[in-house]
């Protein structure tokens, strides 16, 4: 892990894909949710990210729940449900960051420490991890991998 920062994420429209599993069917799933993206006319504008919905070392490798998303634009109205696929609308939001090489391989050993980082800074928790991934990753070994992960994050209120 490198250094660890803090900025402000933009609003985003996102396309997005909701699977459970192991996430080395990730770059199956960008692959299927850009050809949807392409079906529906939208056009890809950012990198990829996985959402981790389900606690990467506290879940069984198969039960583990996770979504992919892809920044869109284009005209694309908020959907869900399609085969667990969708858009949808984020709101801009804080979040704690740094750079990790490794991708999921080693999300489980990163966590703690940036959970105590974002504590100890004076944050708490206001959303899942997000990792964001290169637009190369799907042809990169995943060990090789740098992505960006971060946590959606609030300011704390001072103790009294």
């Amino acid at each position: 892990m490198s250094g660890m920062g803090v900025k402000i994420l933009p609003p985003e429209r996102m396309a997005y894909l909701v699977r459970k599993g192991e996430y080395n069917t990730l770059a199956a799933a960008f692959r299927d949710l850009t050809a949807w993206v392409q079906e529906k006319g939208l056009e890809p504008v950012g990198l990829p990210v996985l959402v981790y919905l389900s606690n990467p070392g506290g879940v069984p490798p198969a039960f583990r729940e996770w979504e992919l998303r892809i920044p869109v634009a284009g005209e694309a109205v908020p959907s869900e449900g399609e085969a667990g696929r969708g858009i949808k609308e984020l709101a801009g939001r804080e979040v704690v960051f740094t750079t990790s090489r490794g991708g999921y391989t080693t999300i489980e050993i990163l966590l703690p420490v940036l959970f105590q980082a974002l504590y100890e800074r004076g944050y708490r928790l206001a959303g899942p991890a997000e990792e964001v991934y290169p637009p190369d990753f799907p042809e990169v070994q995943v060990e090789k991998t740098v992505t960006e992960v971060r946590f959606p994050v609030v300011a704390r209120e001072k103790q009294r």
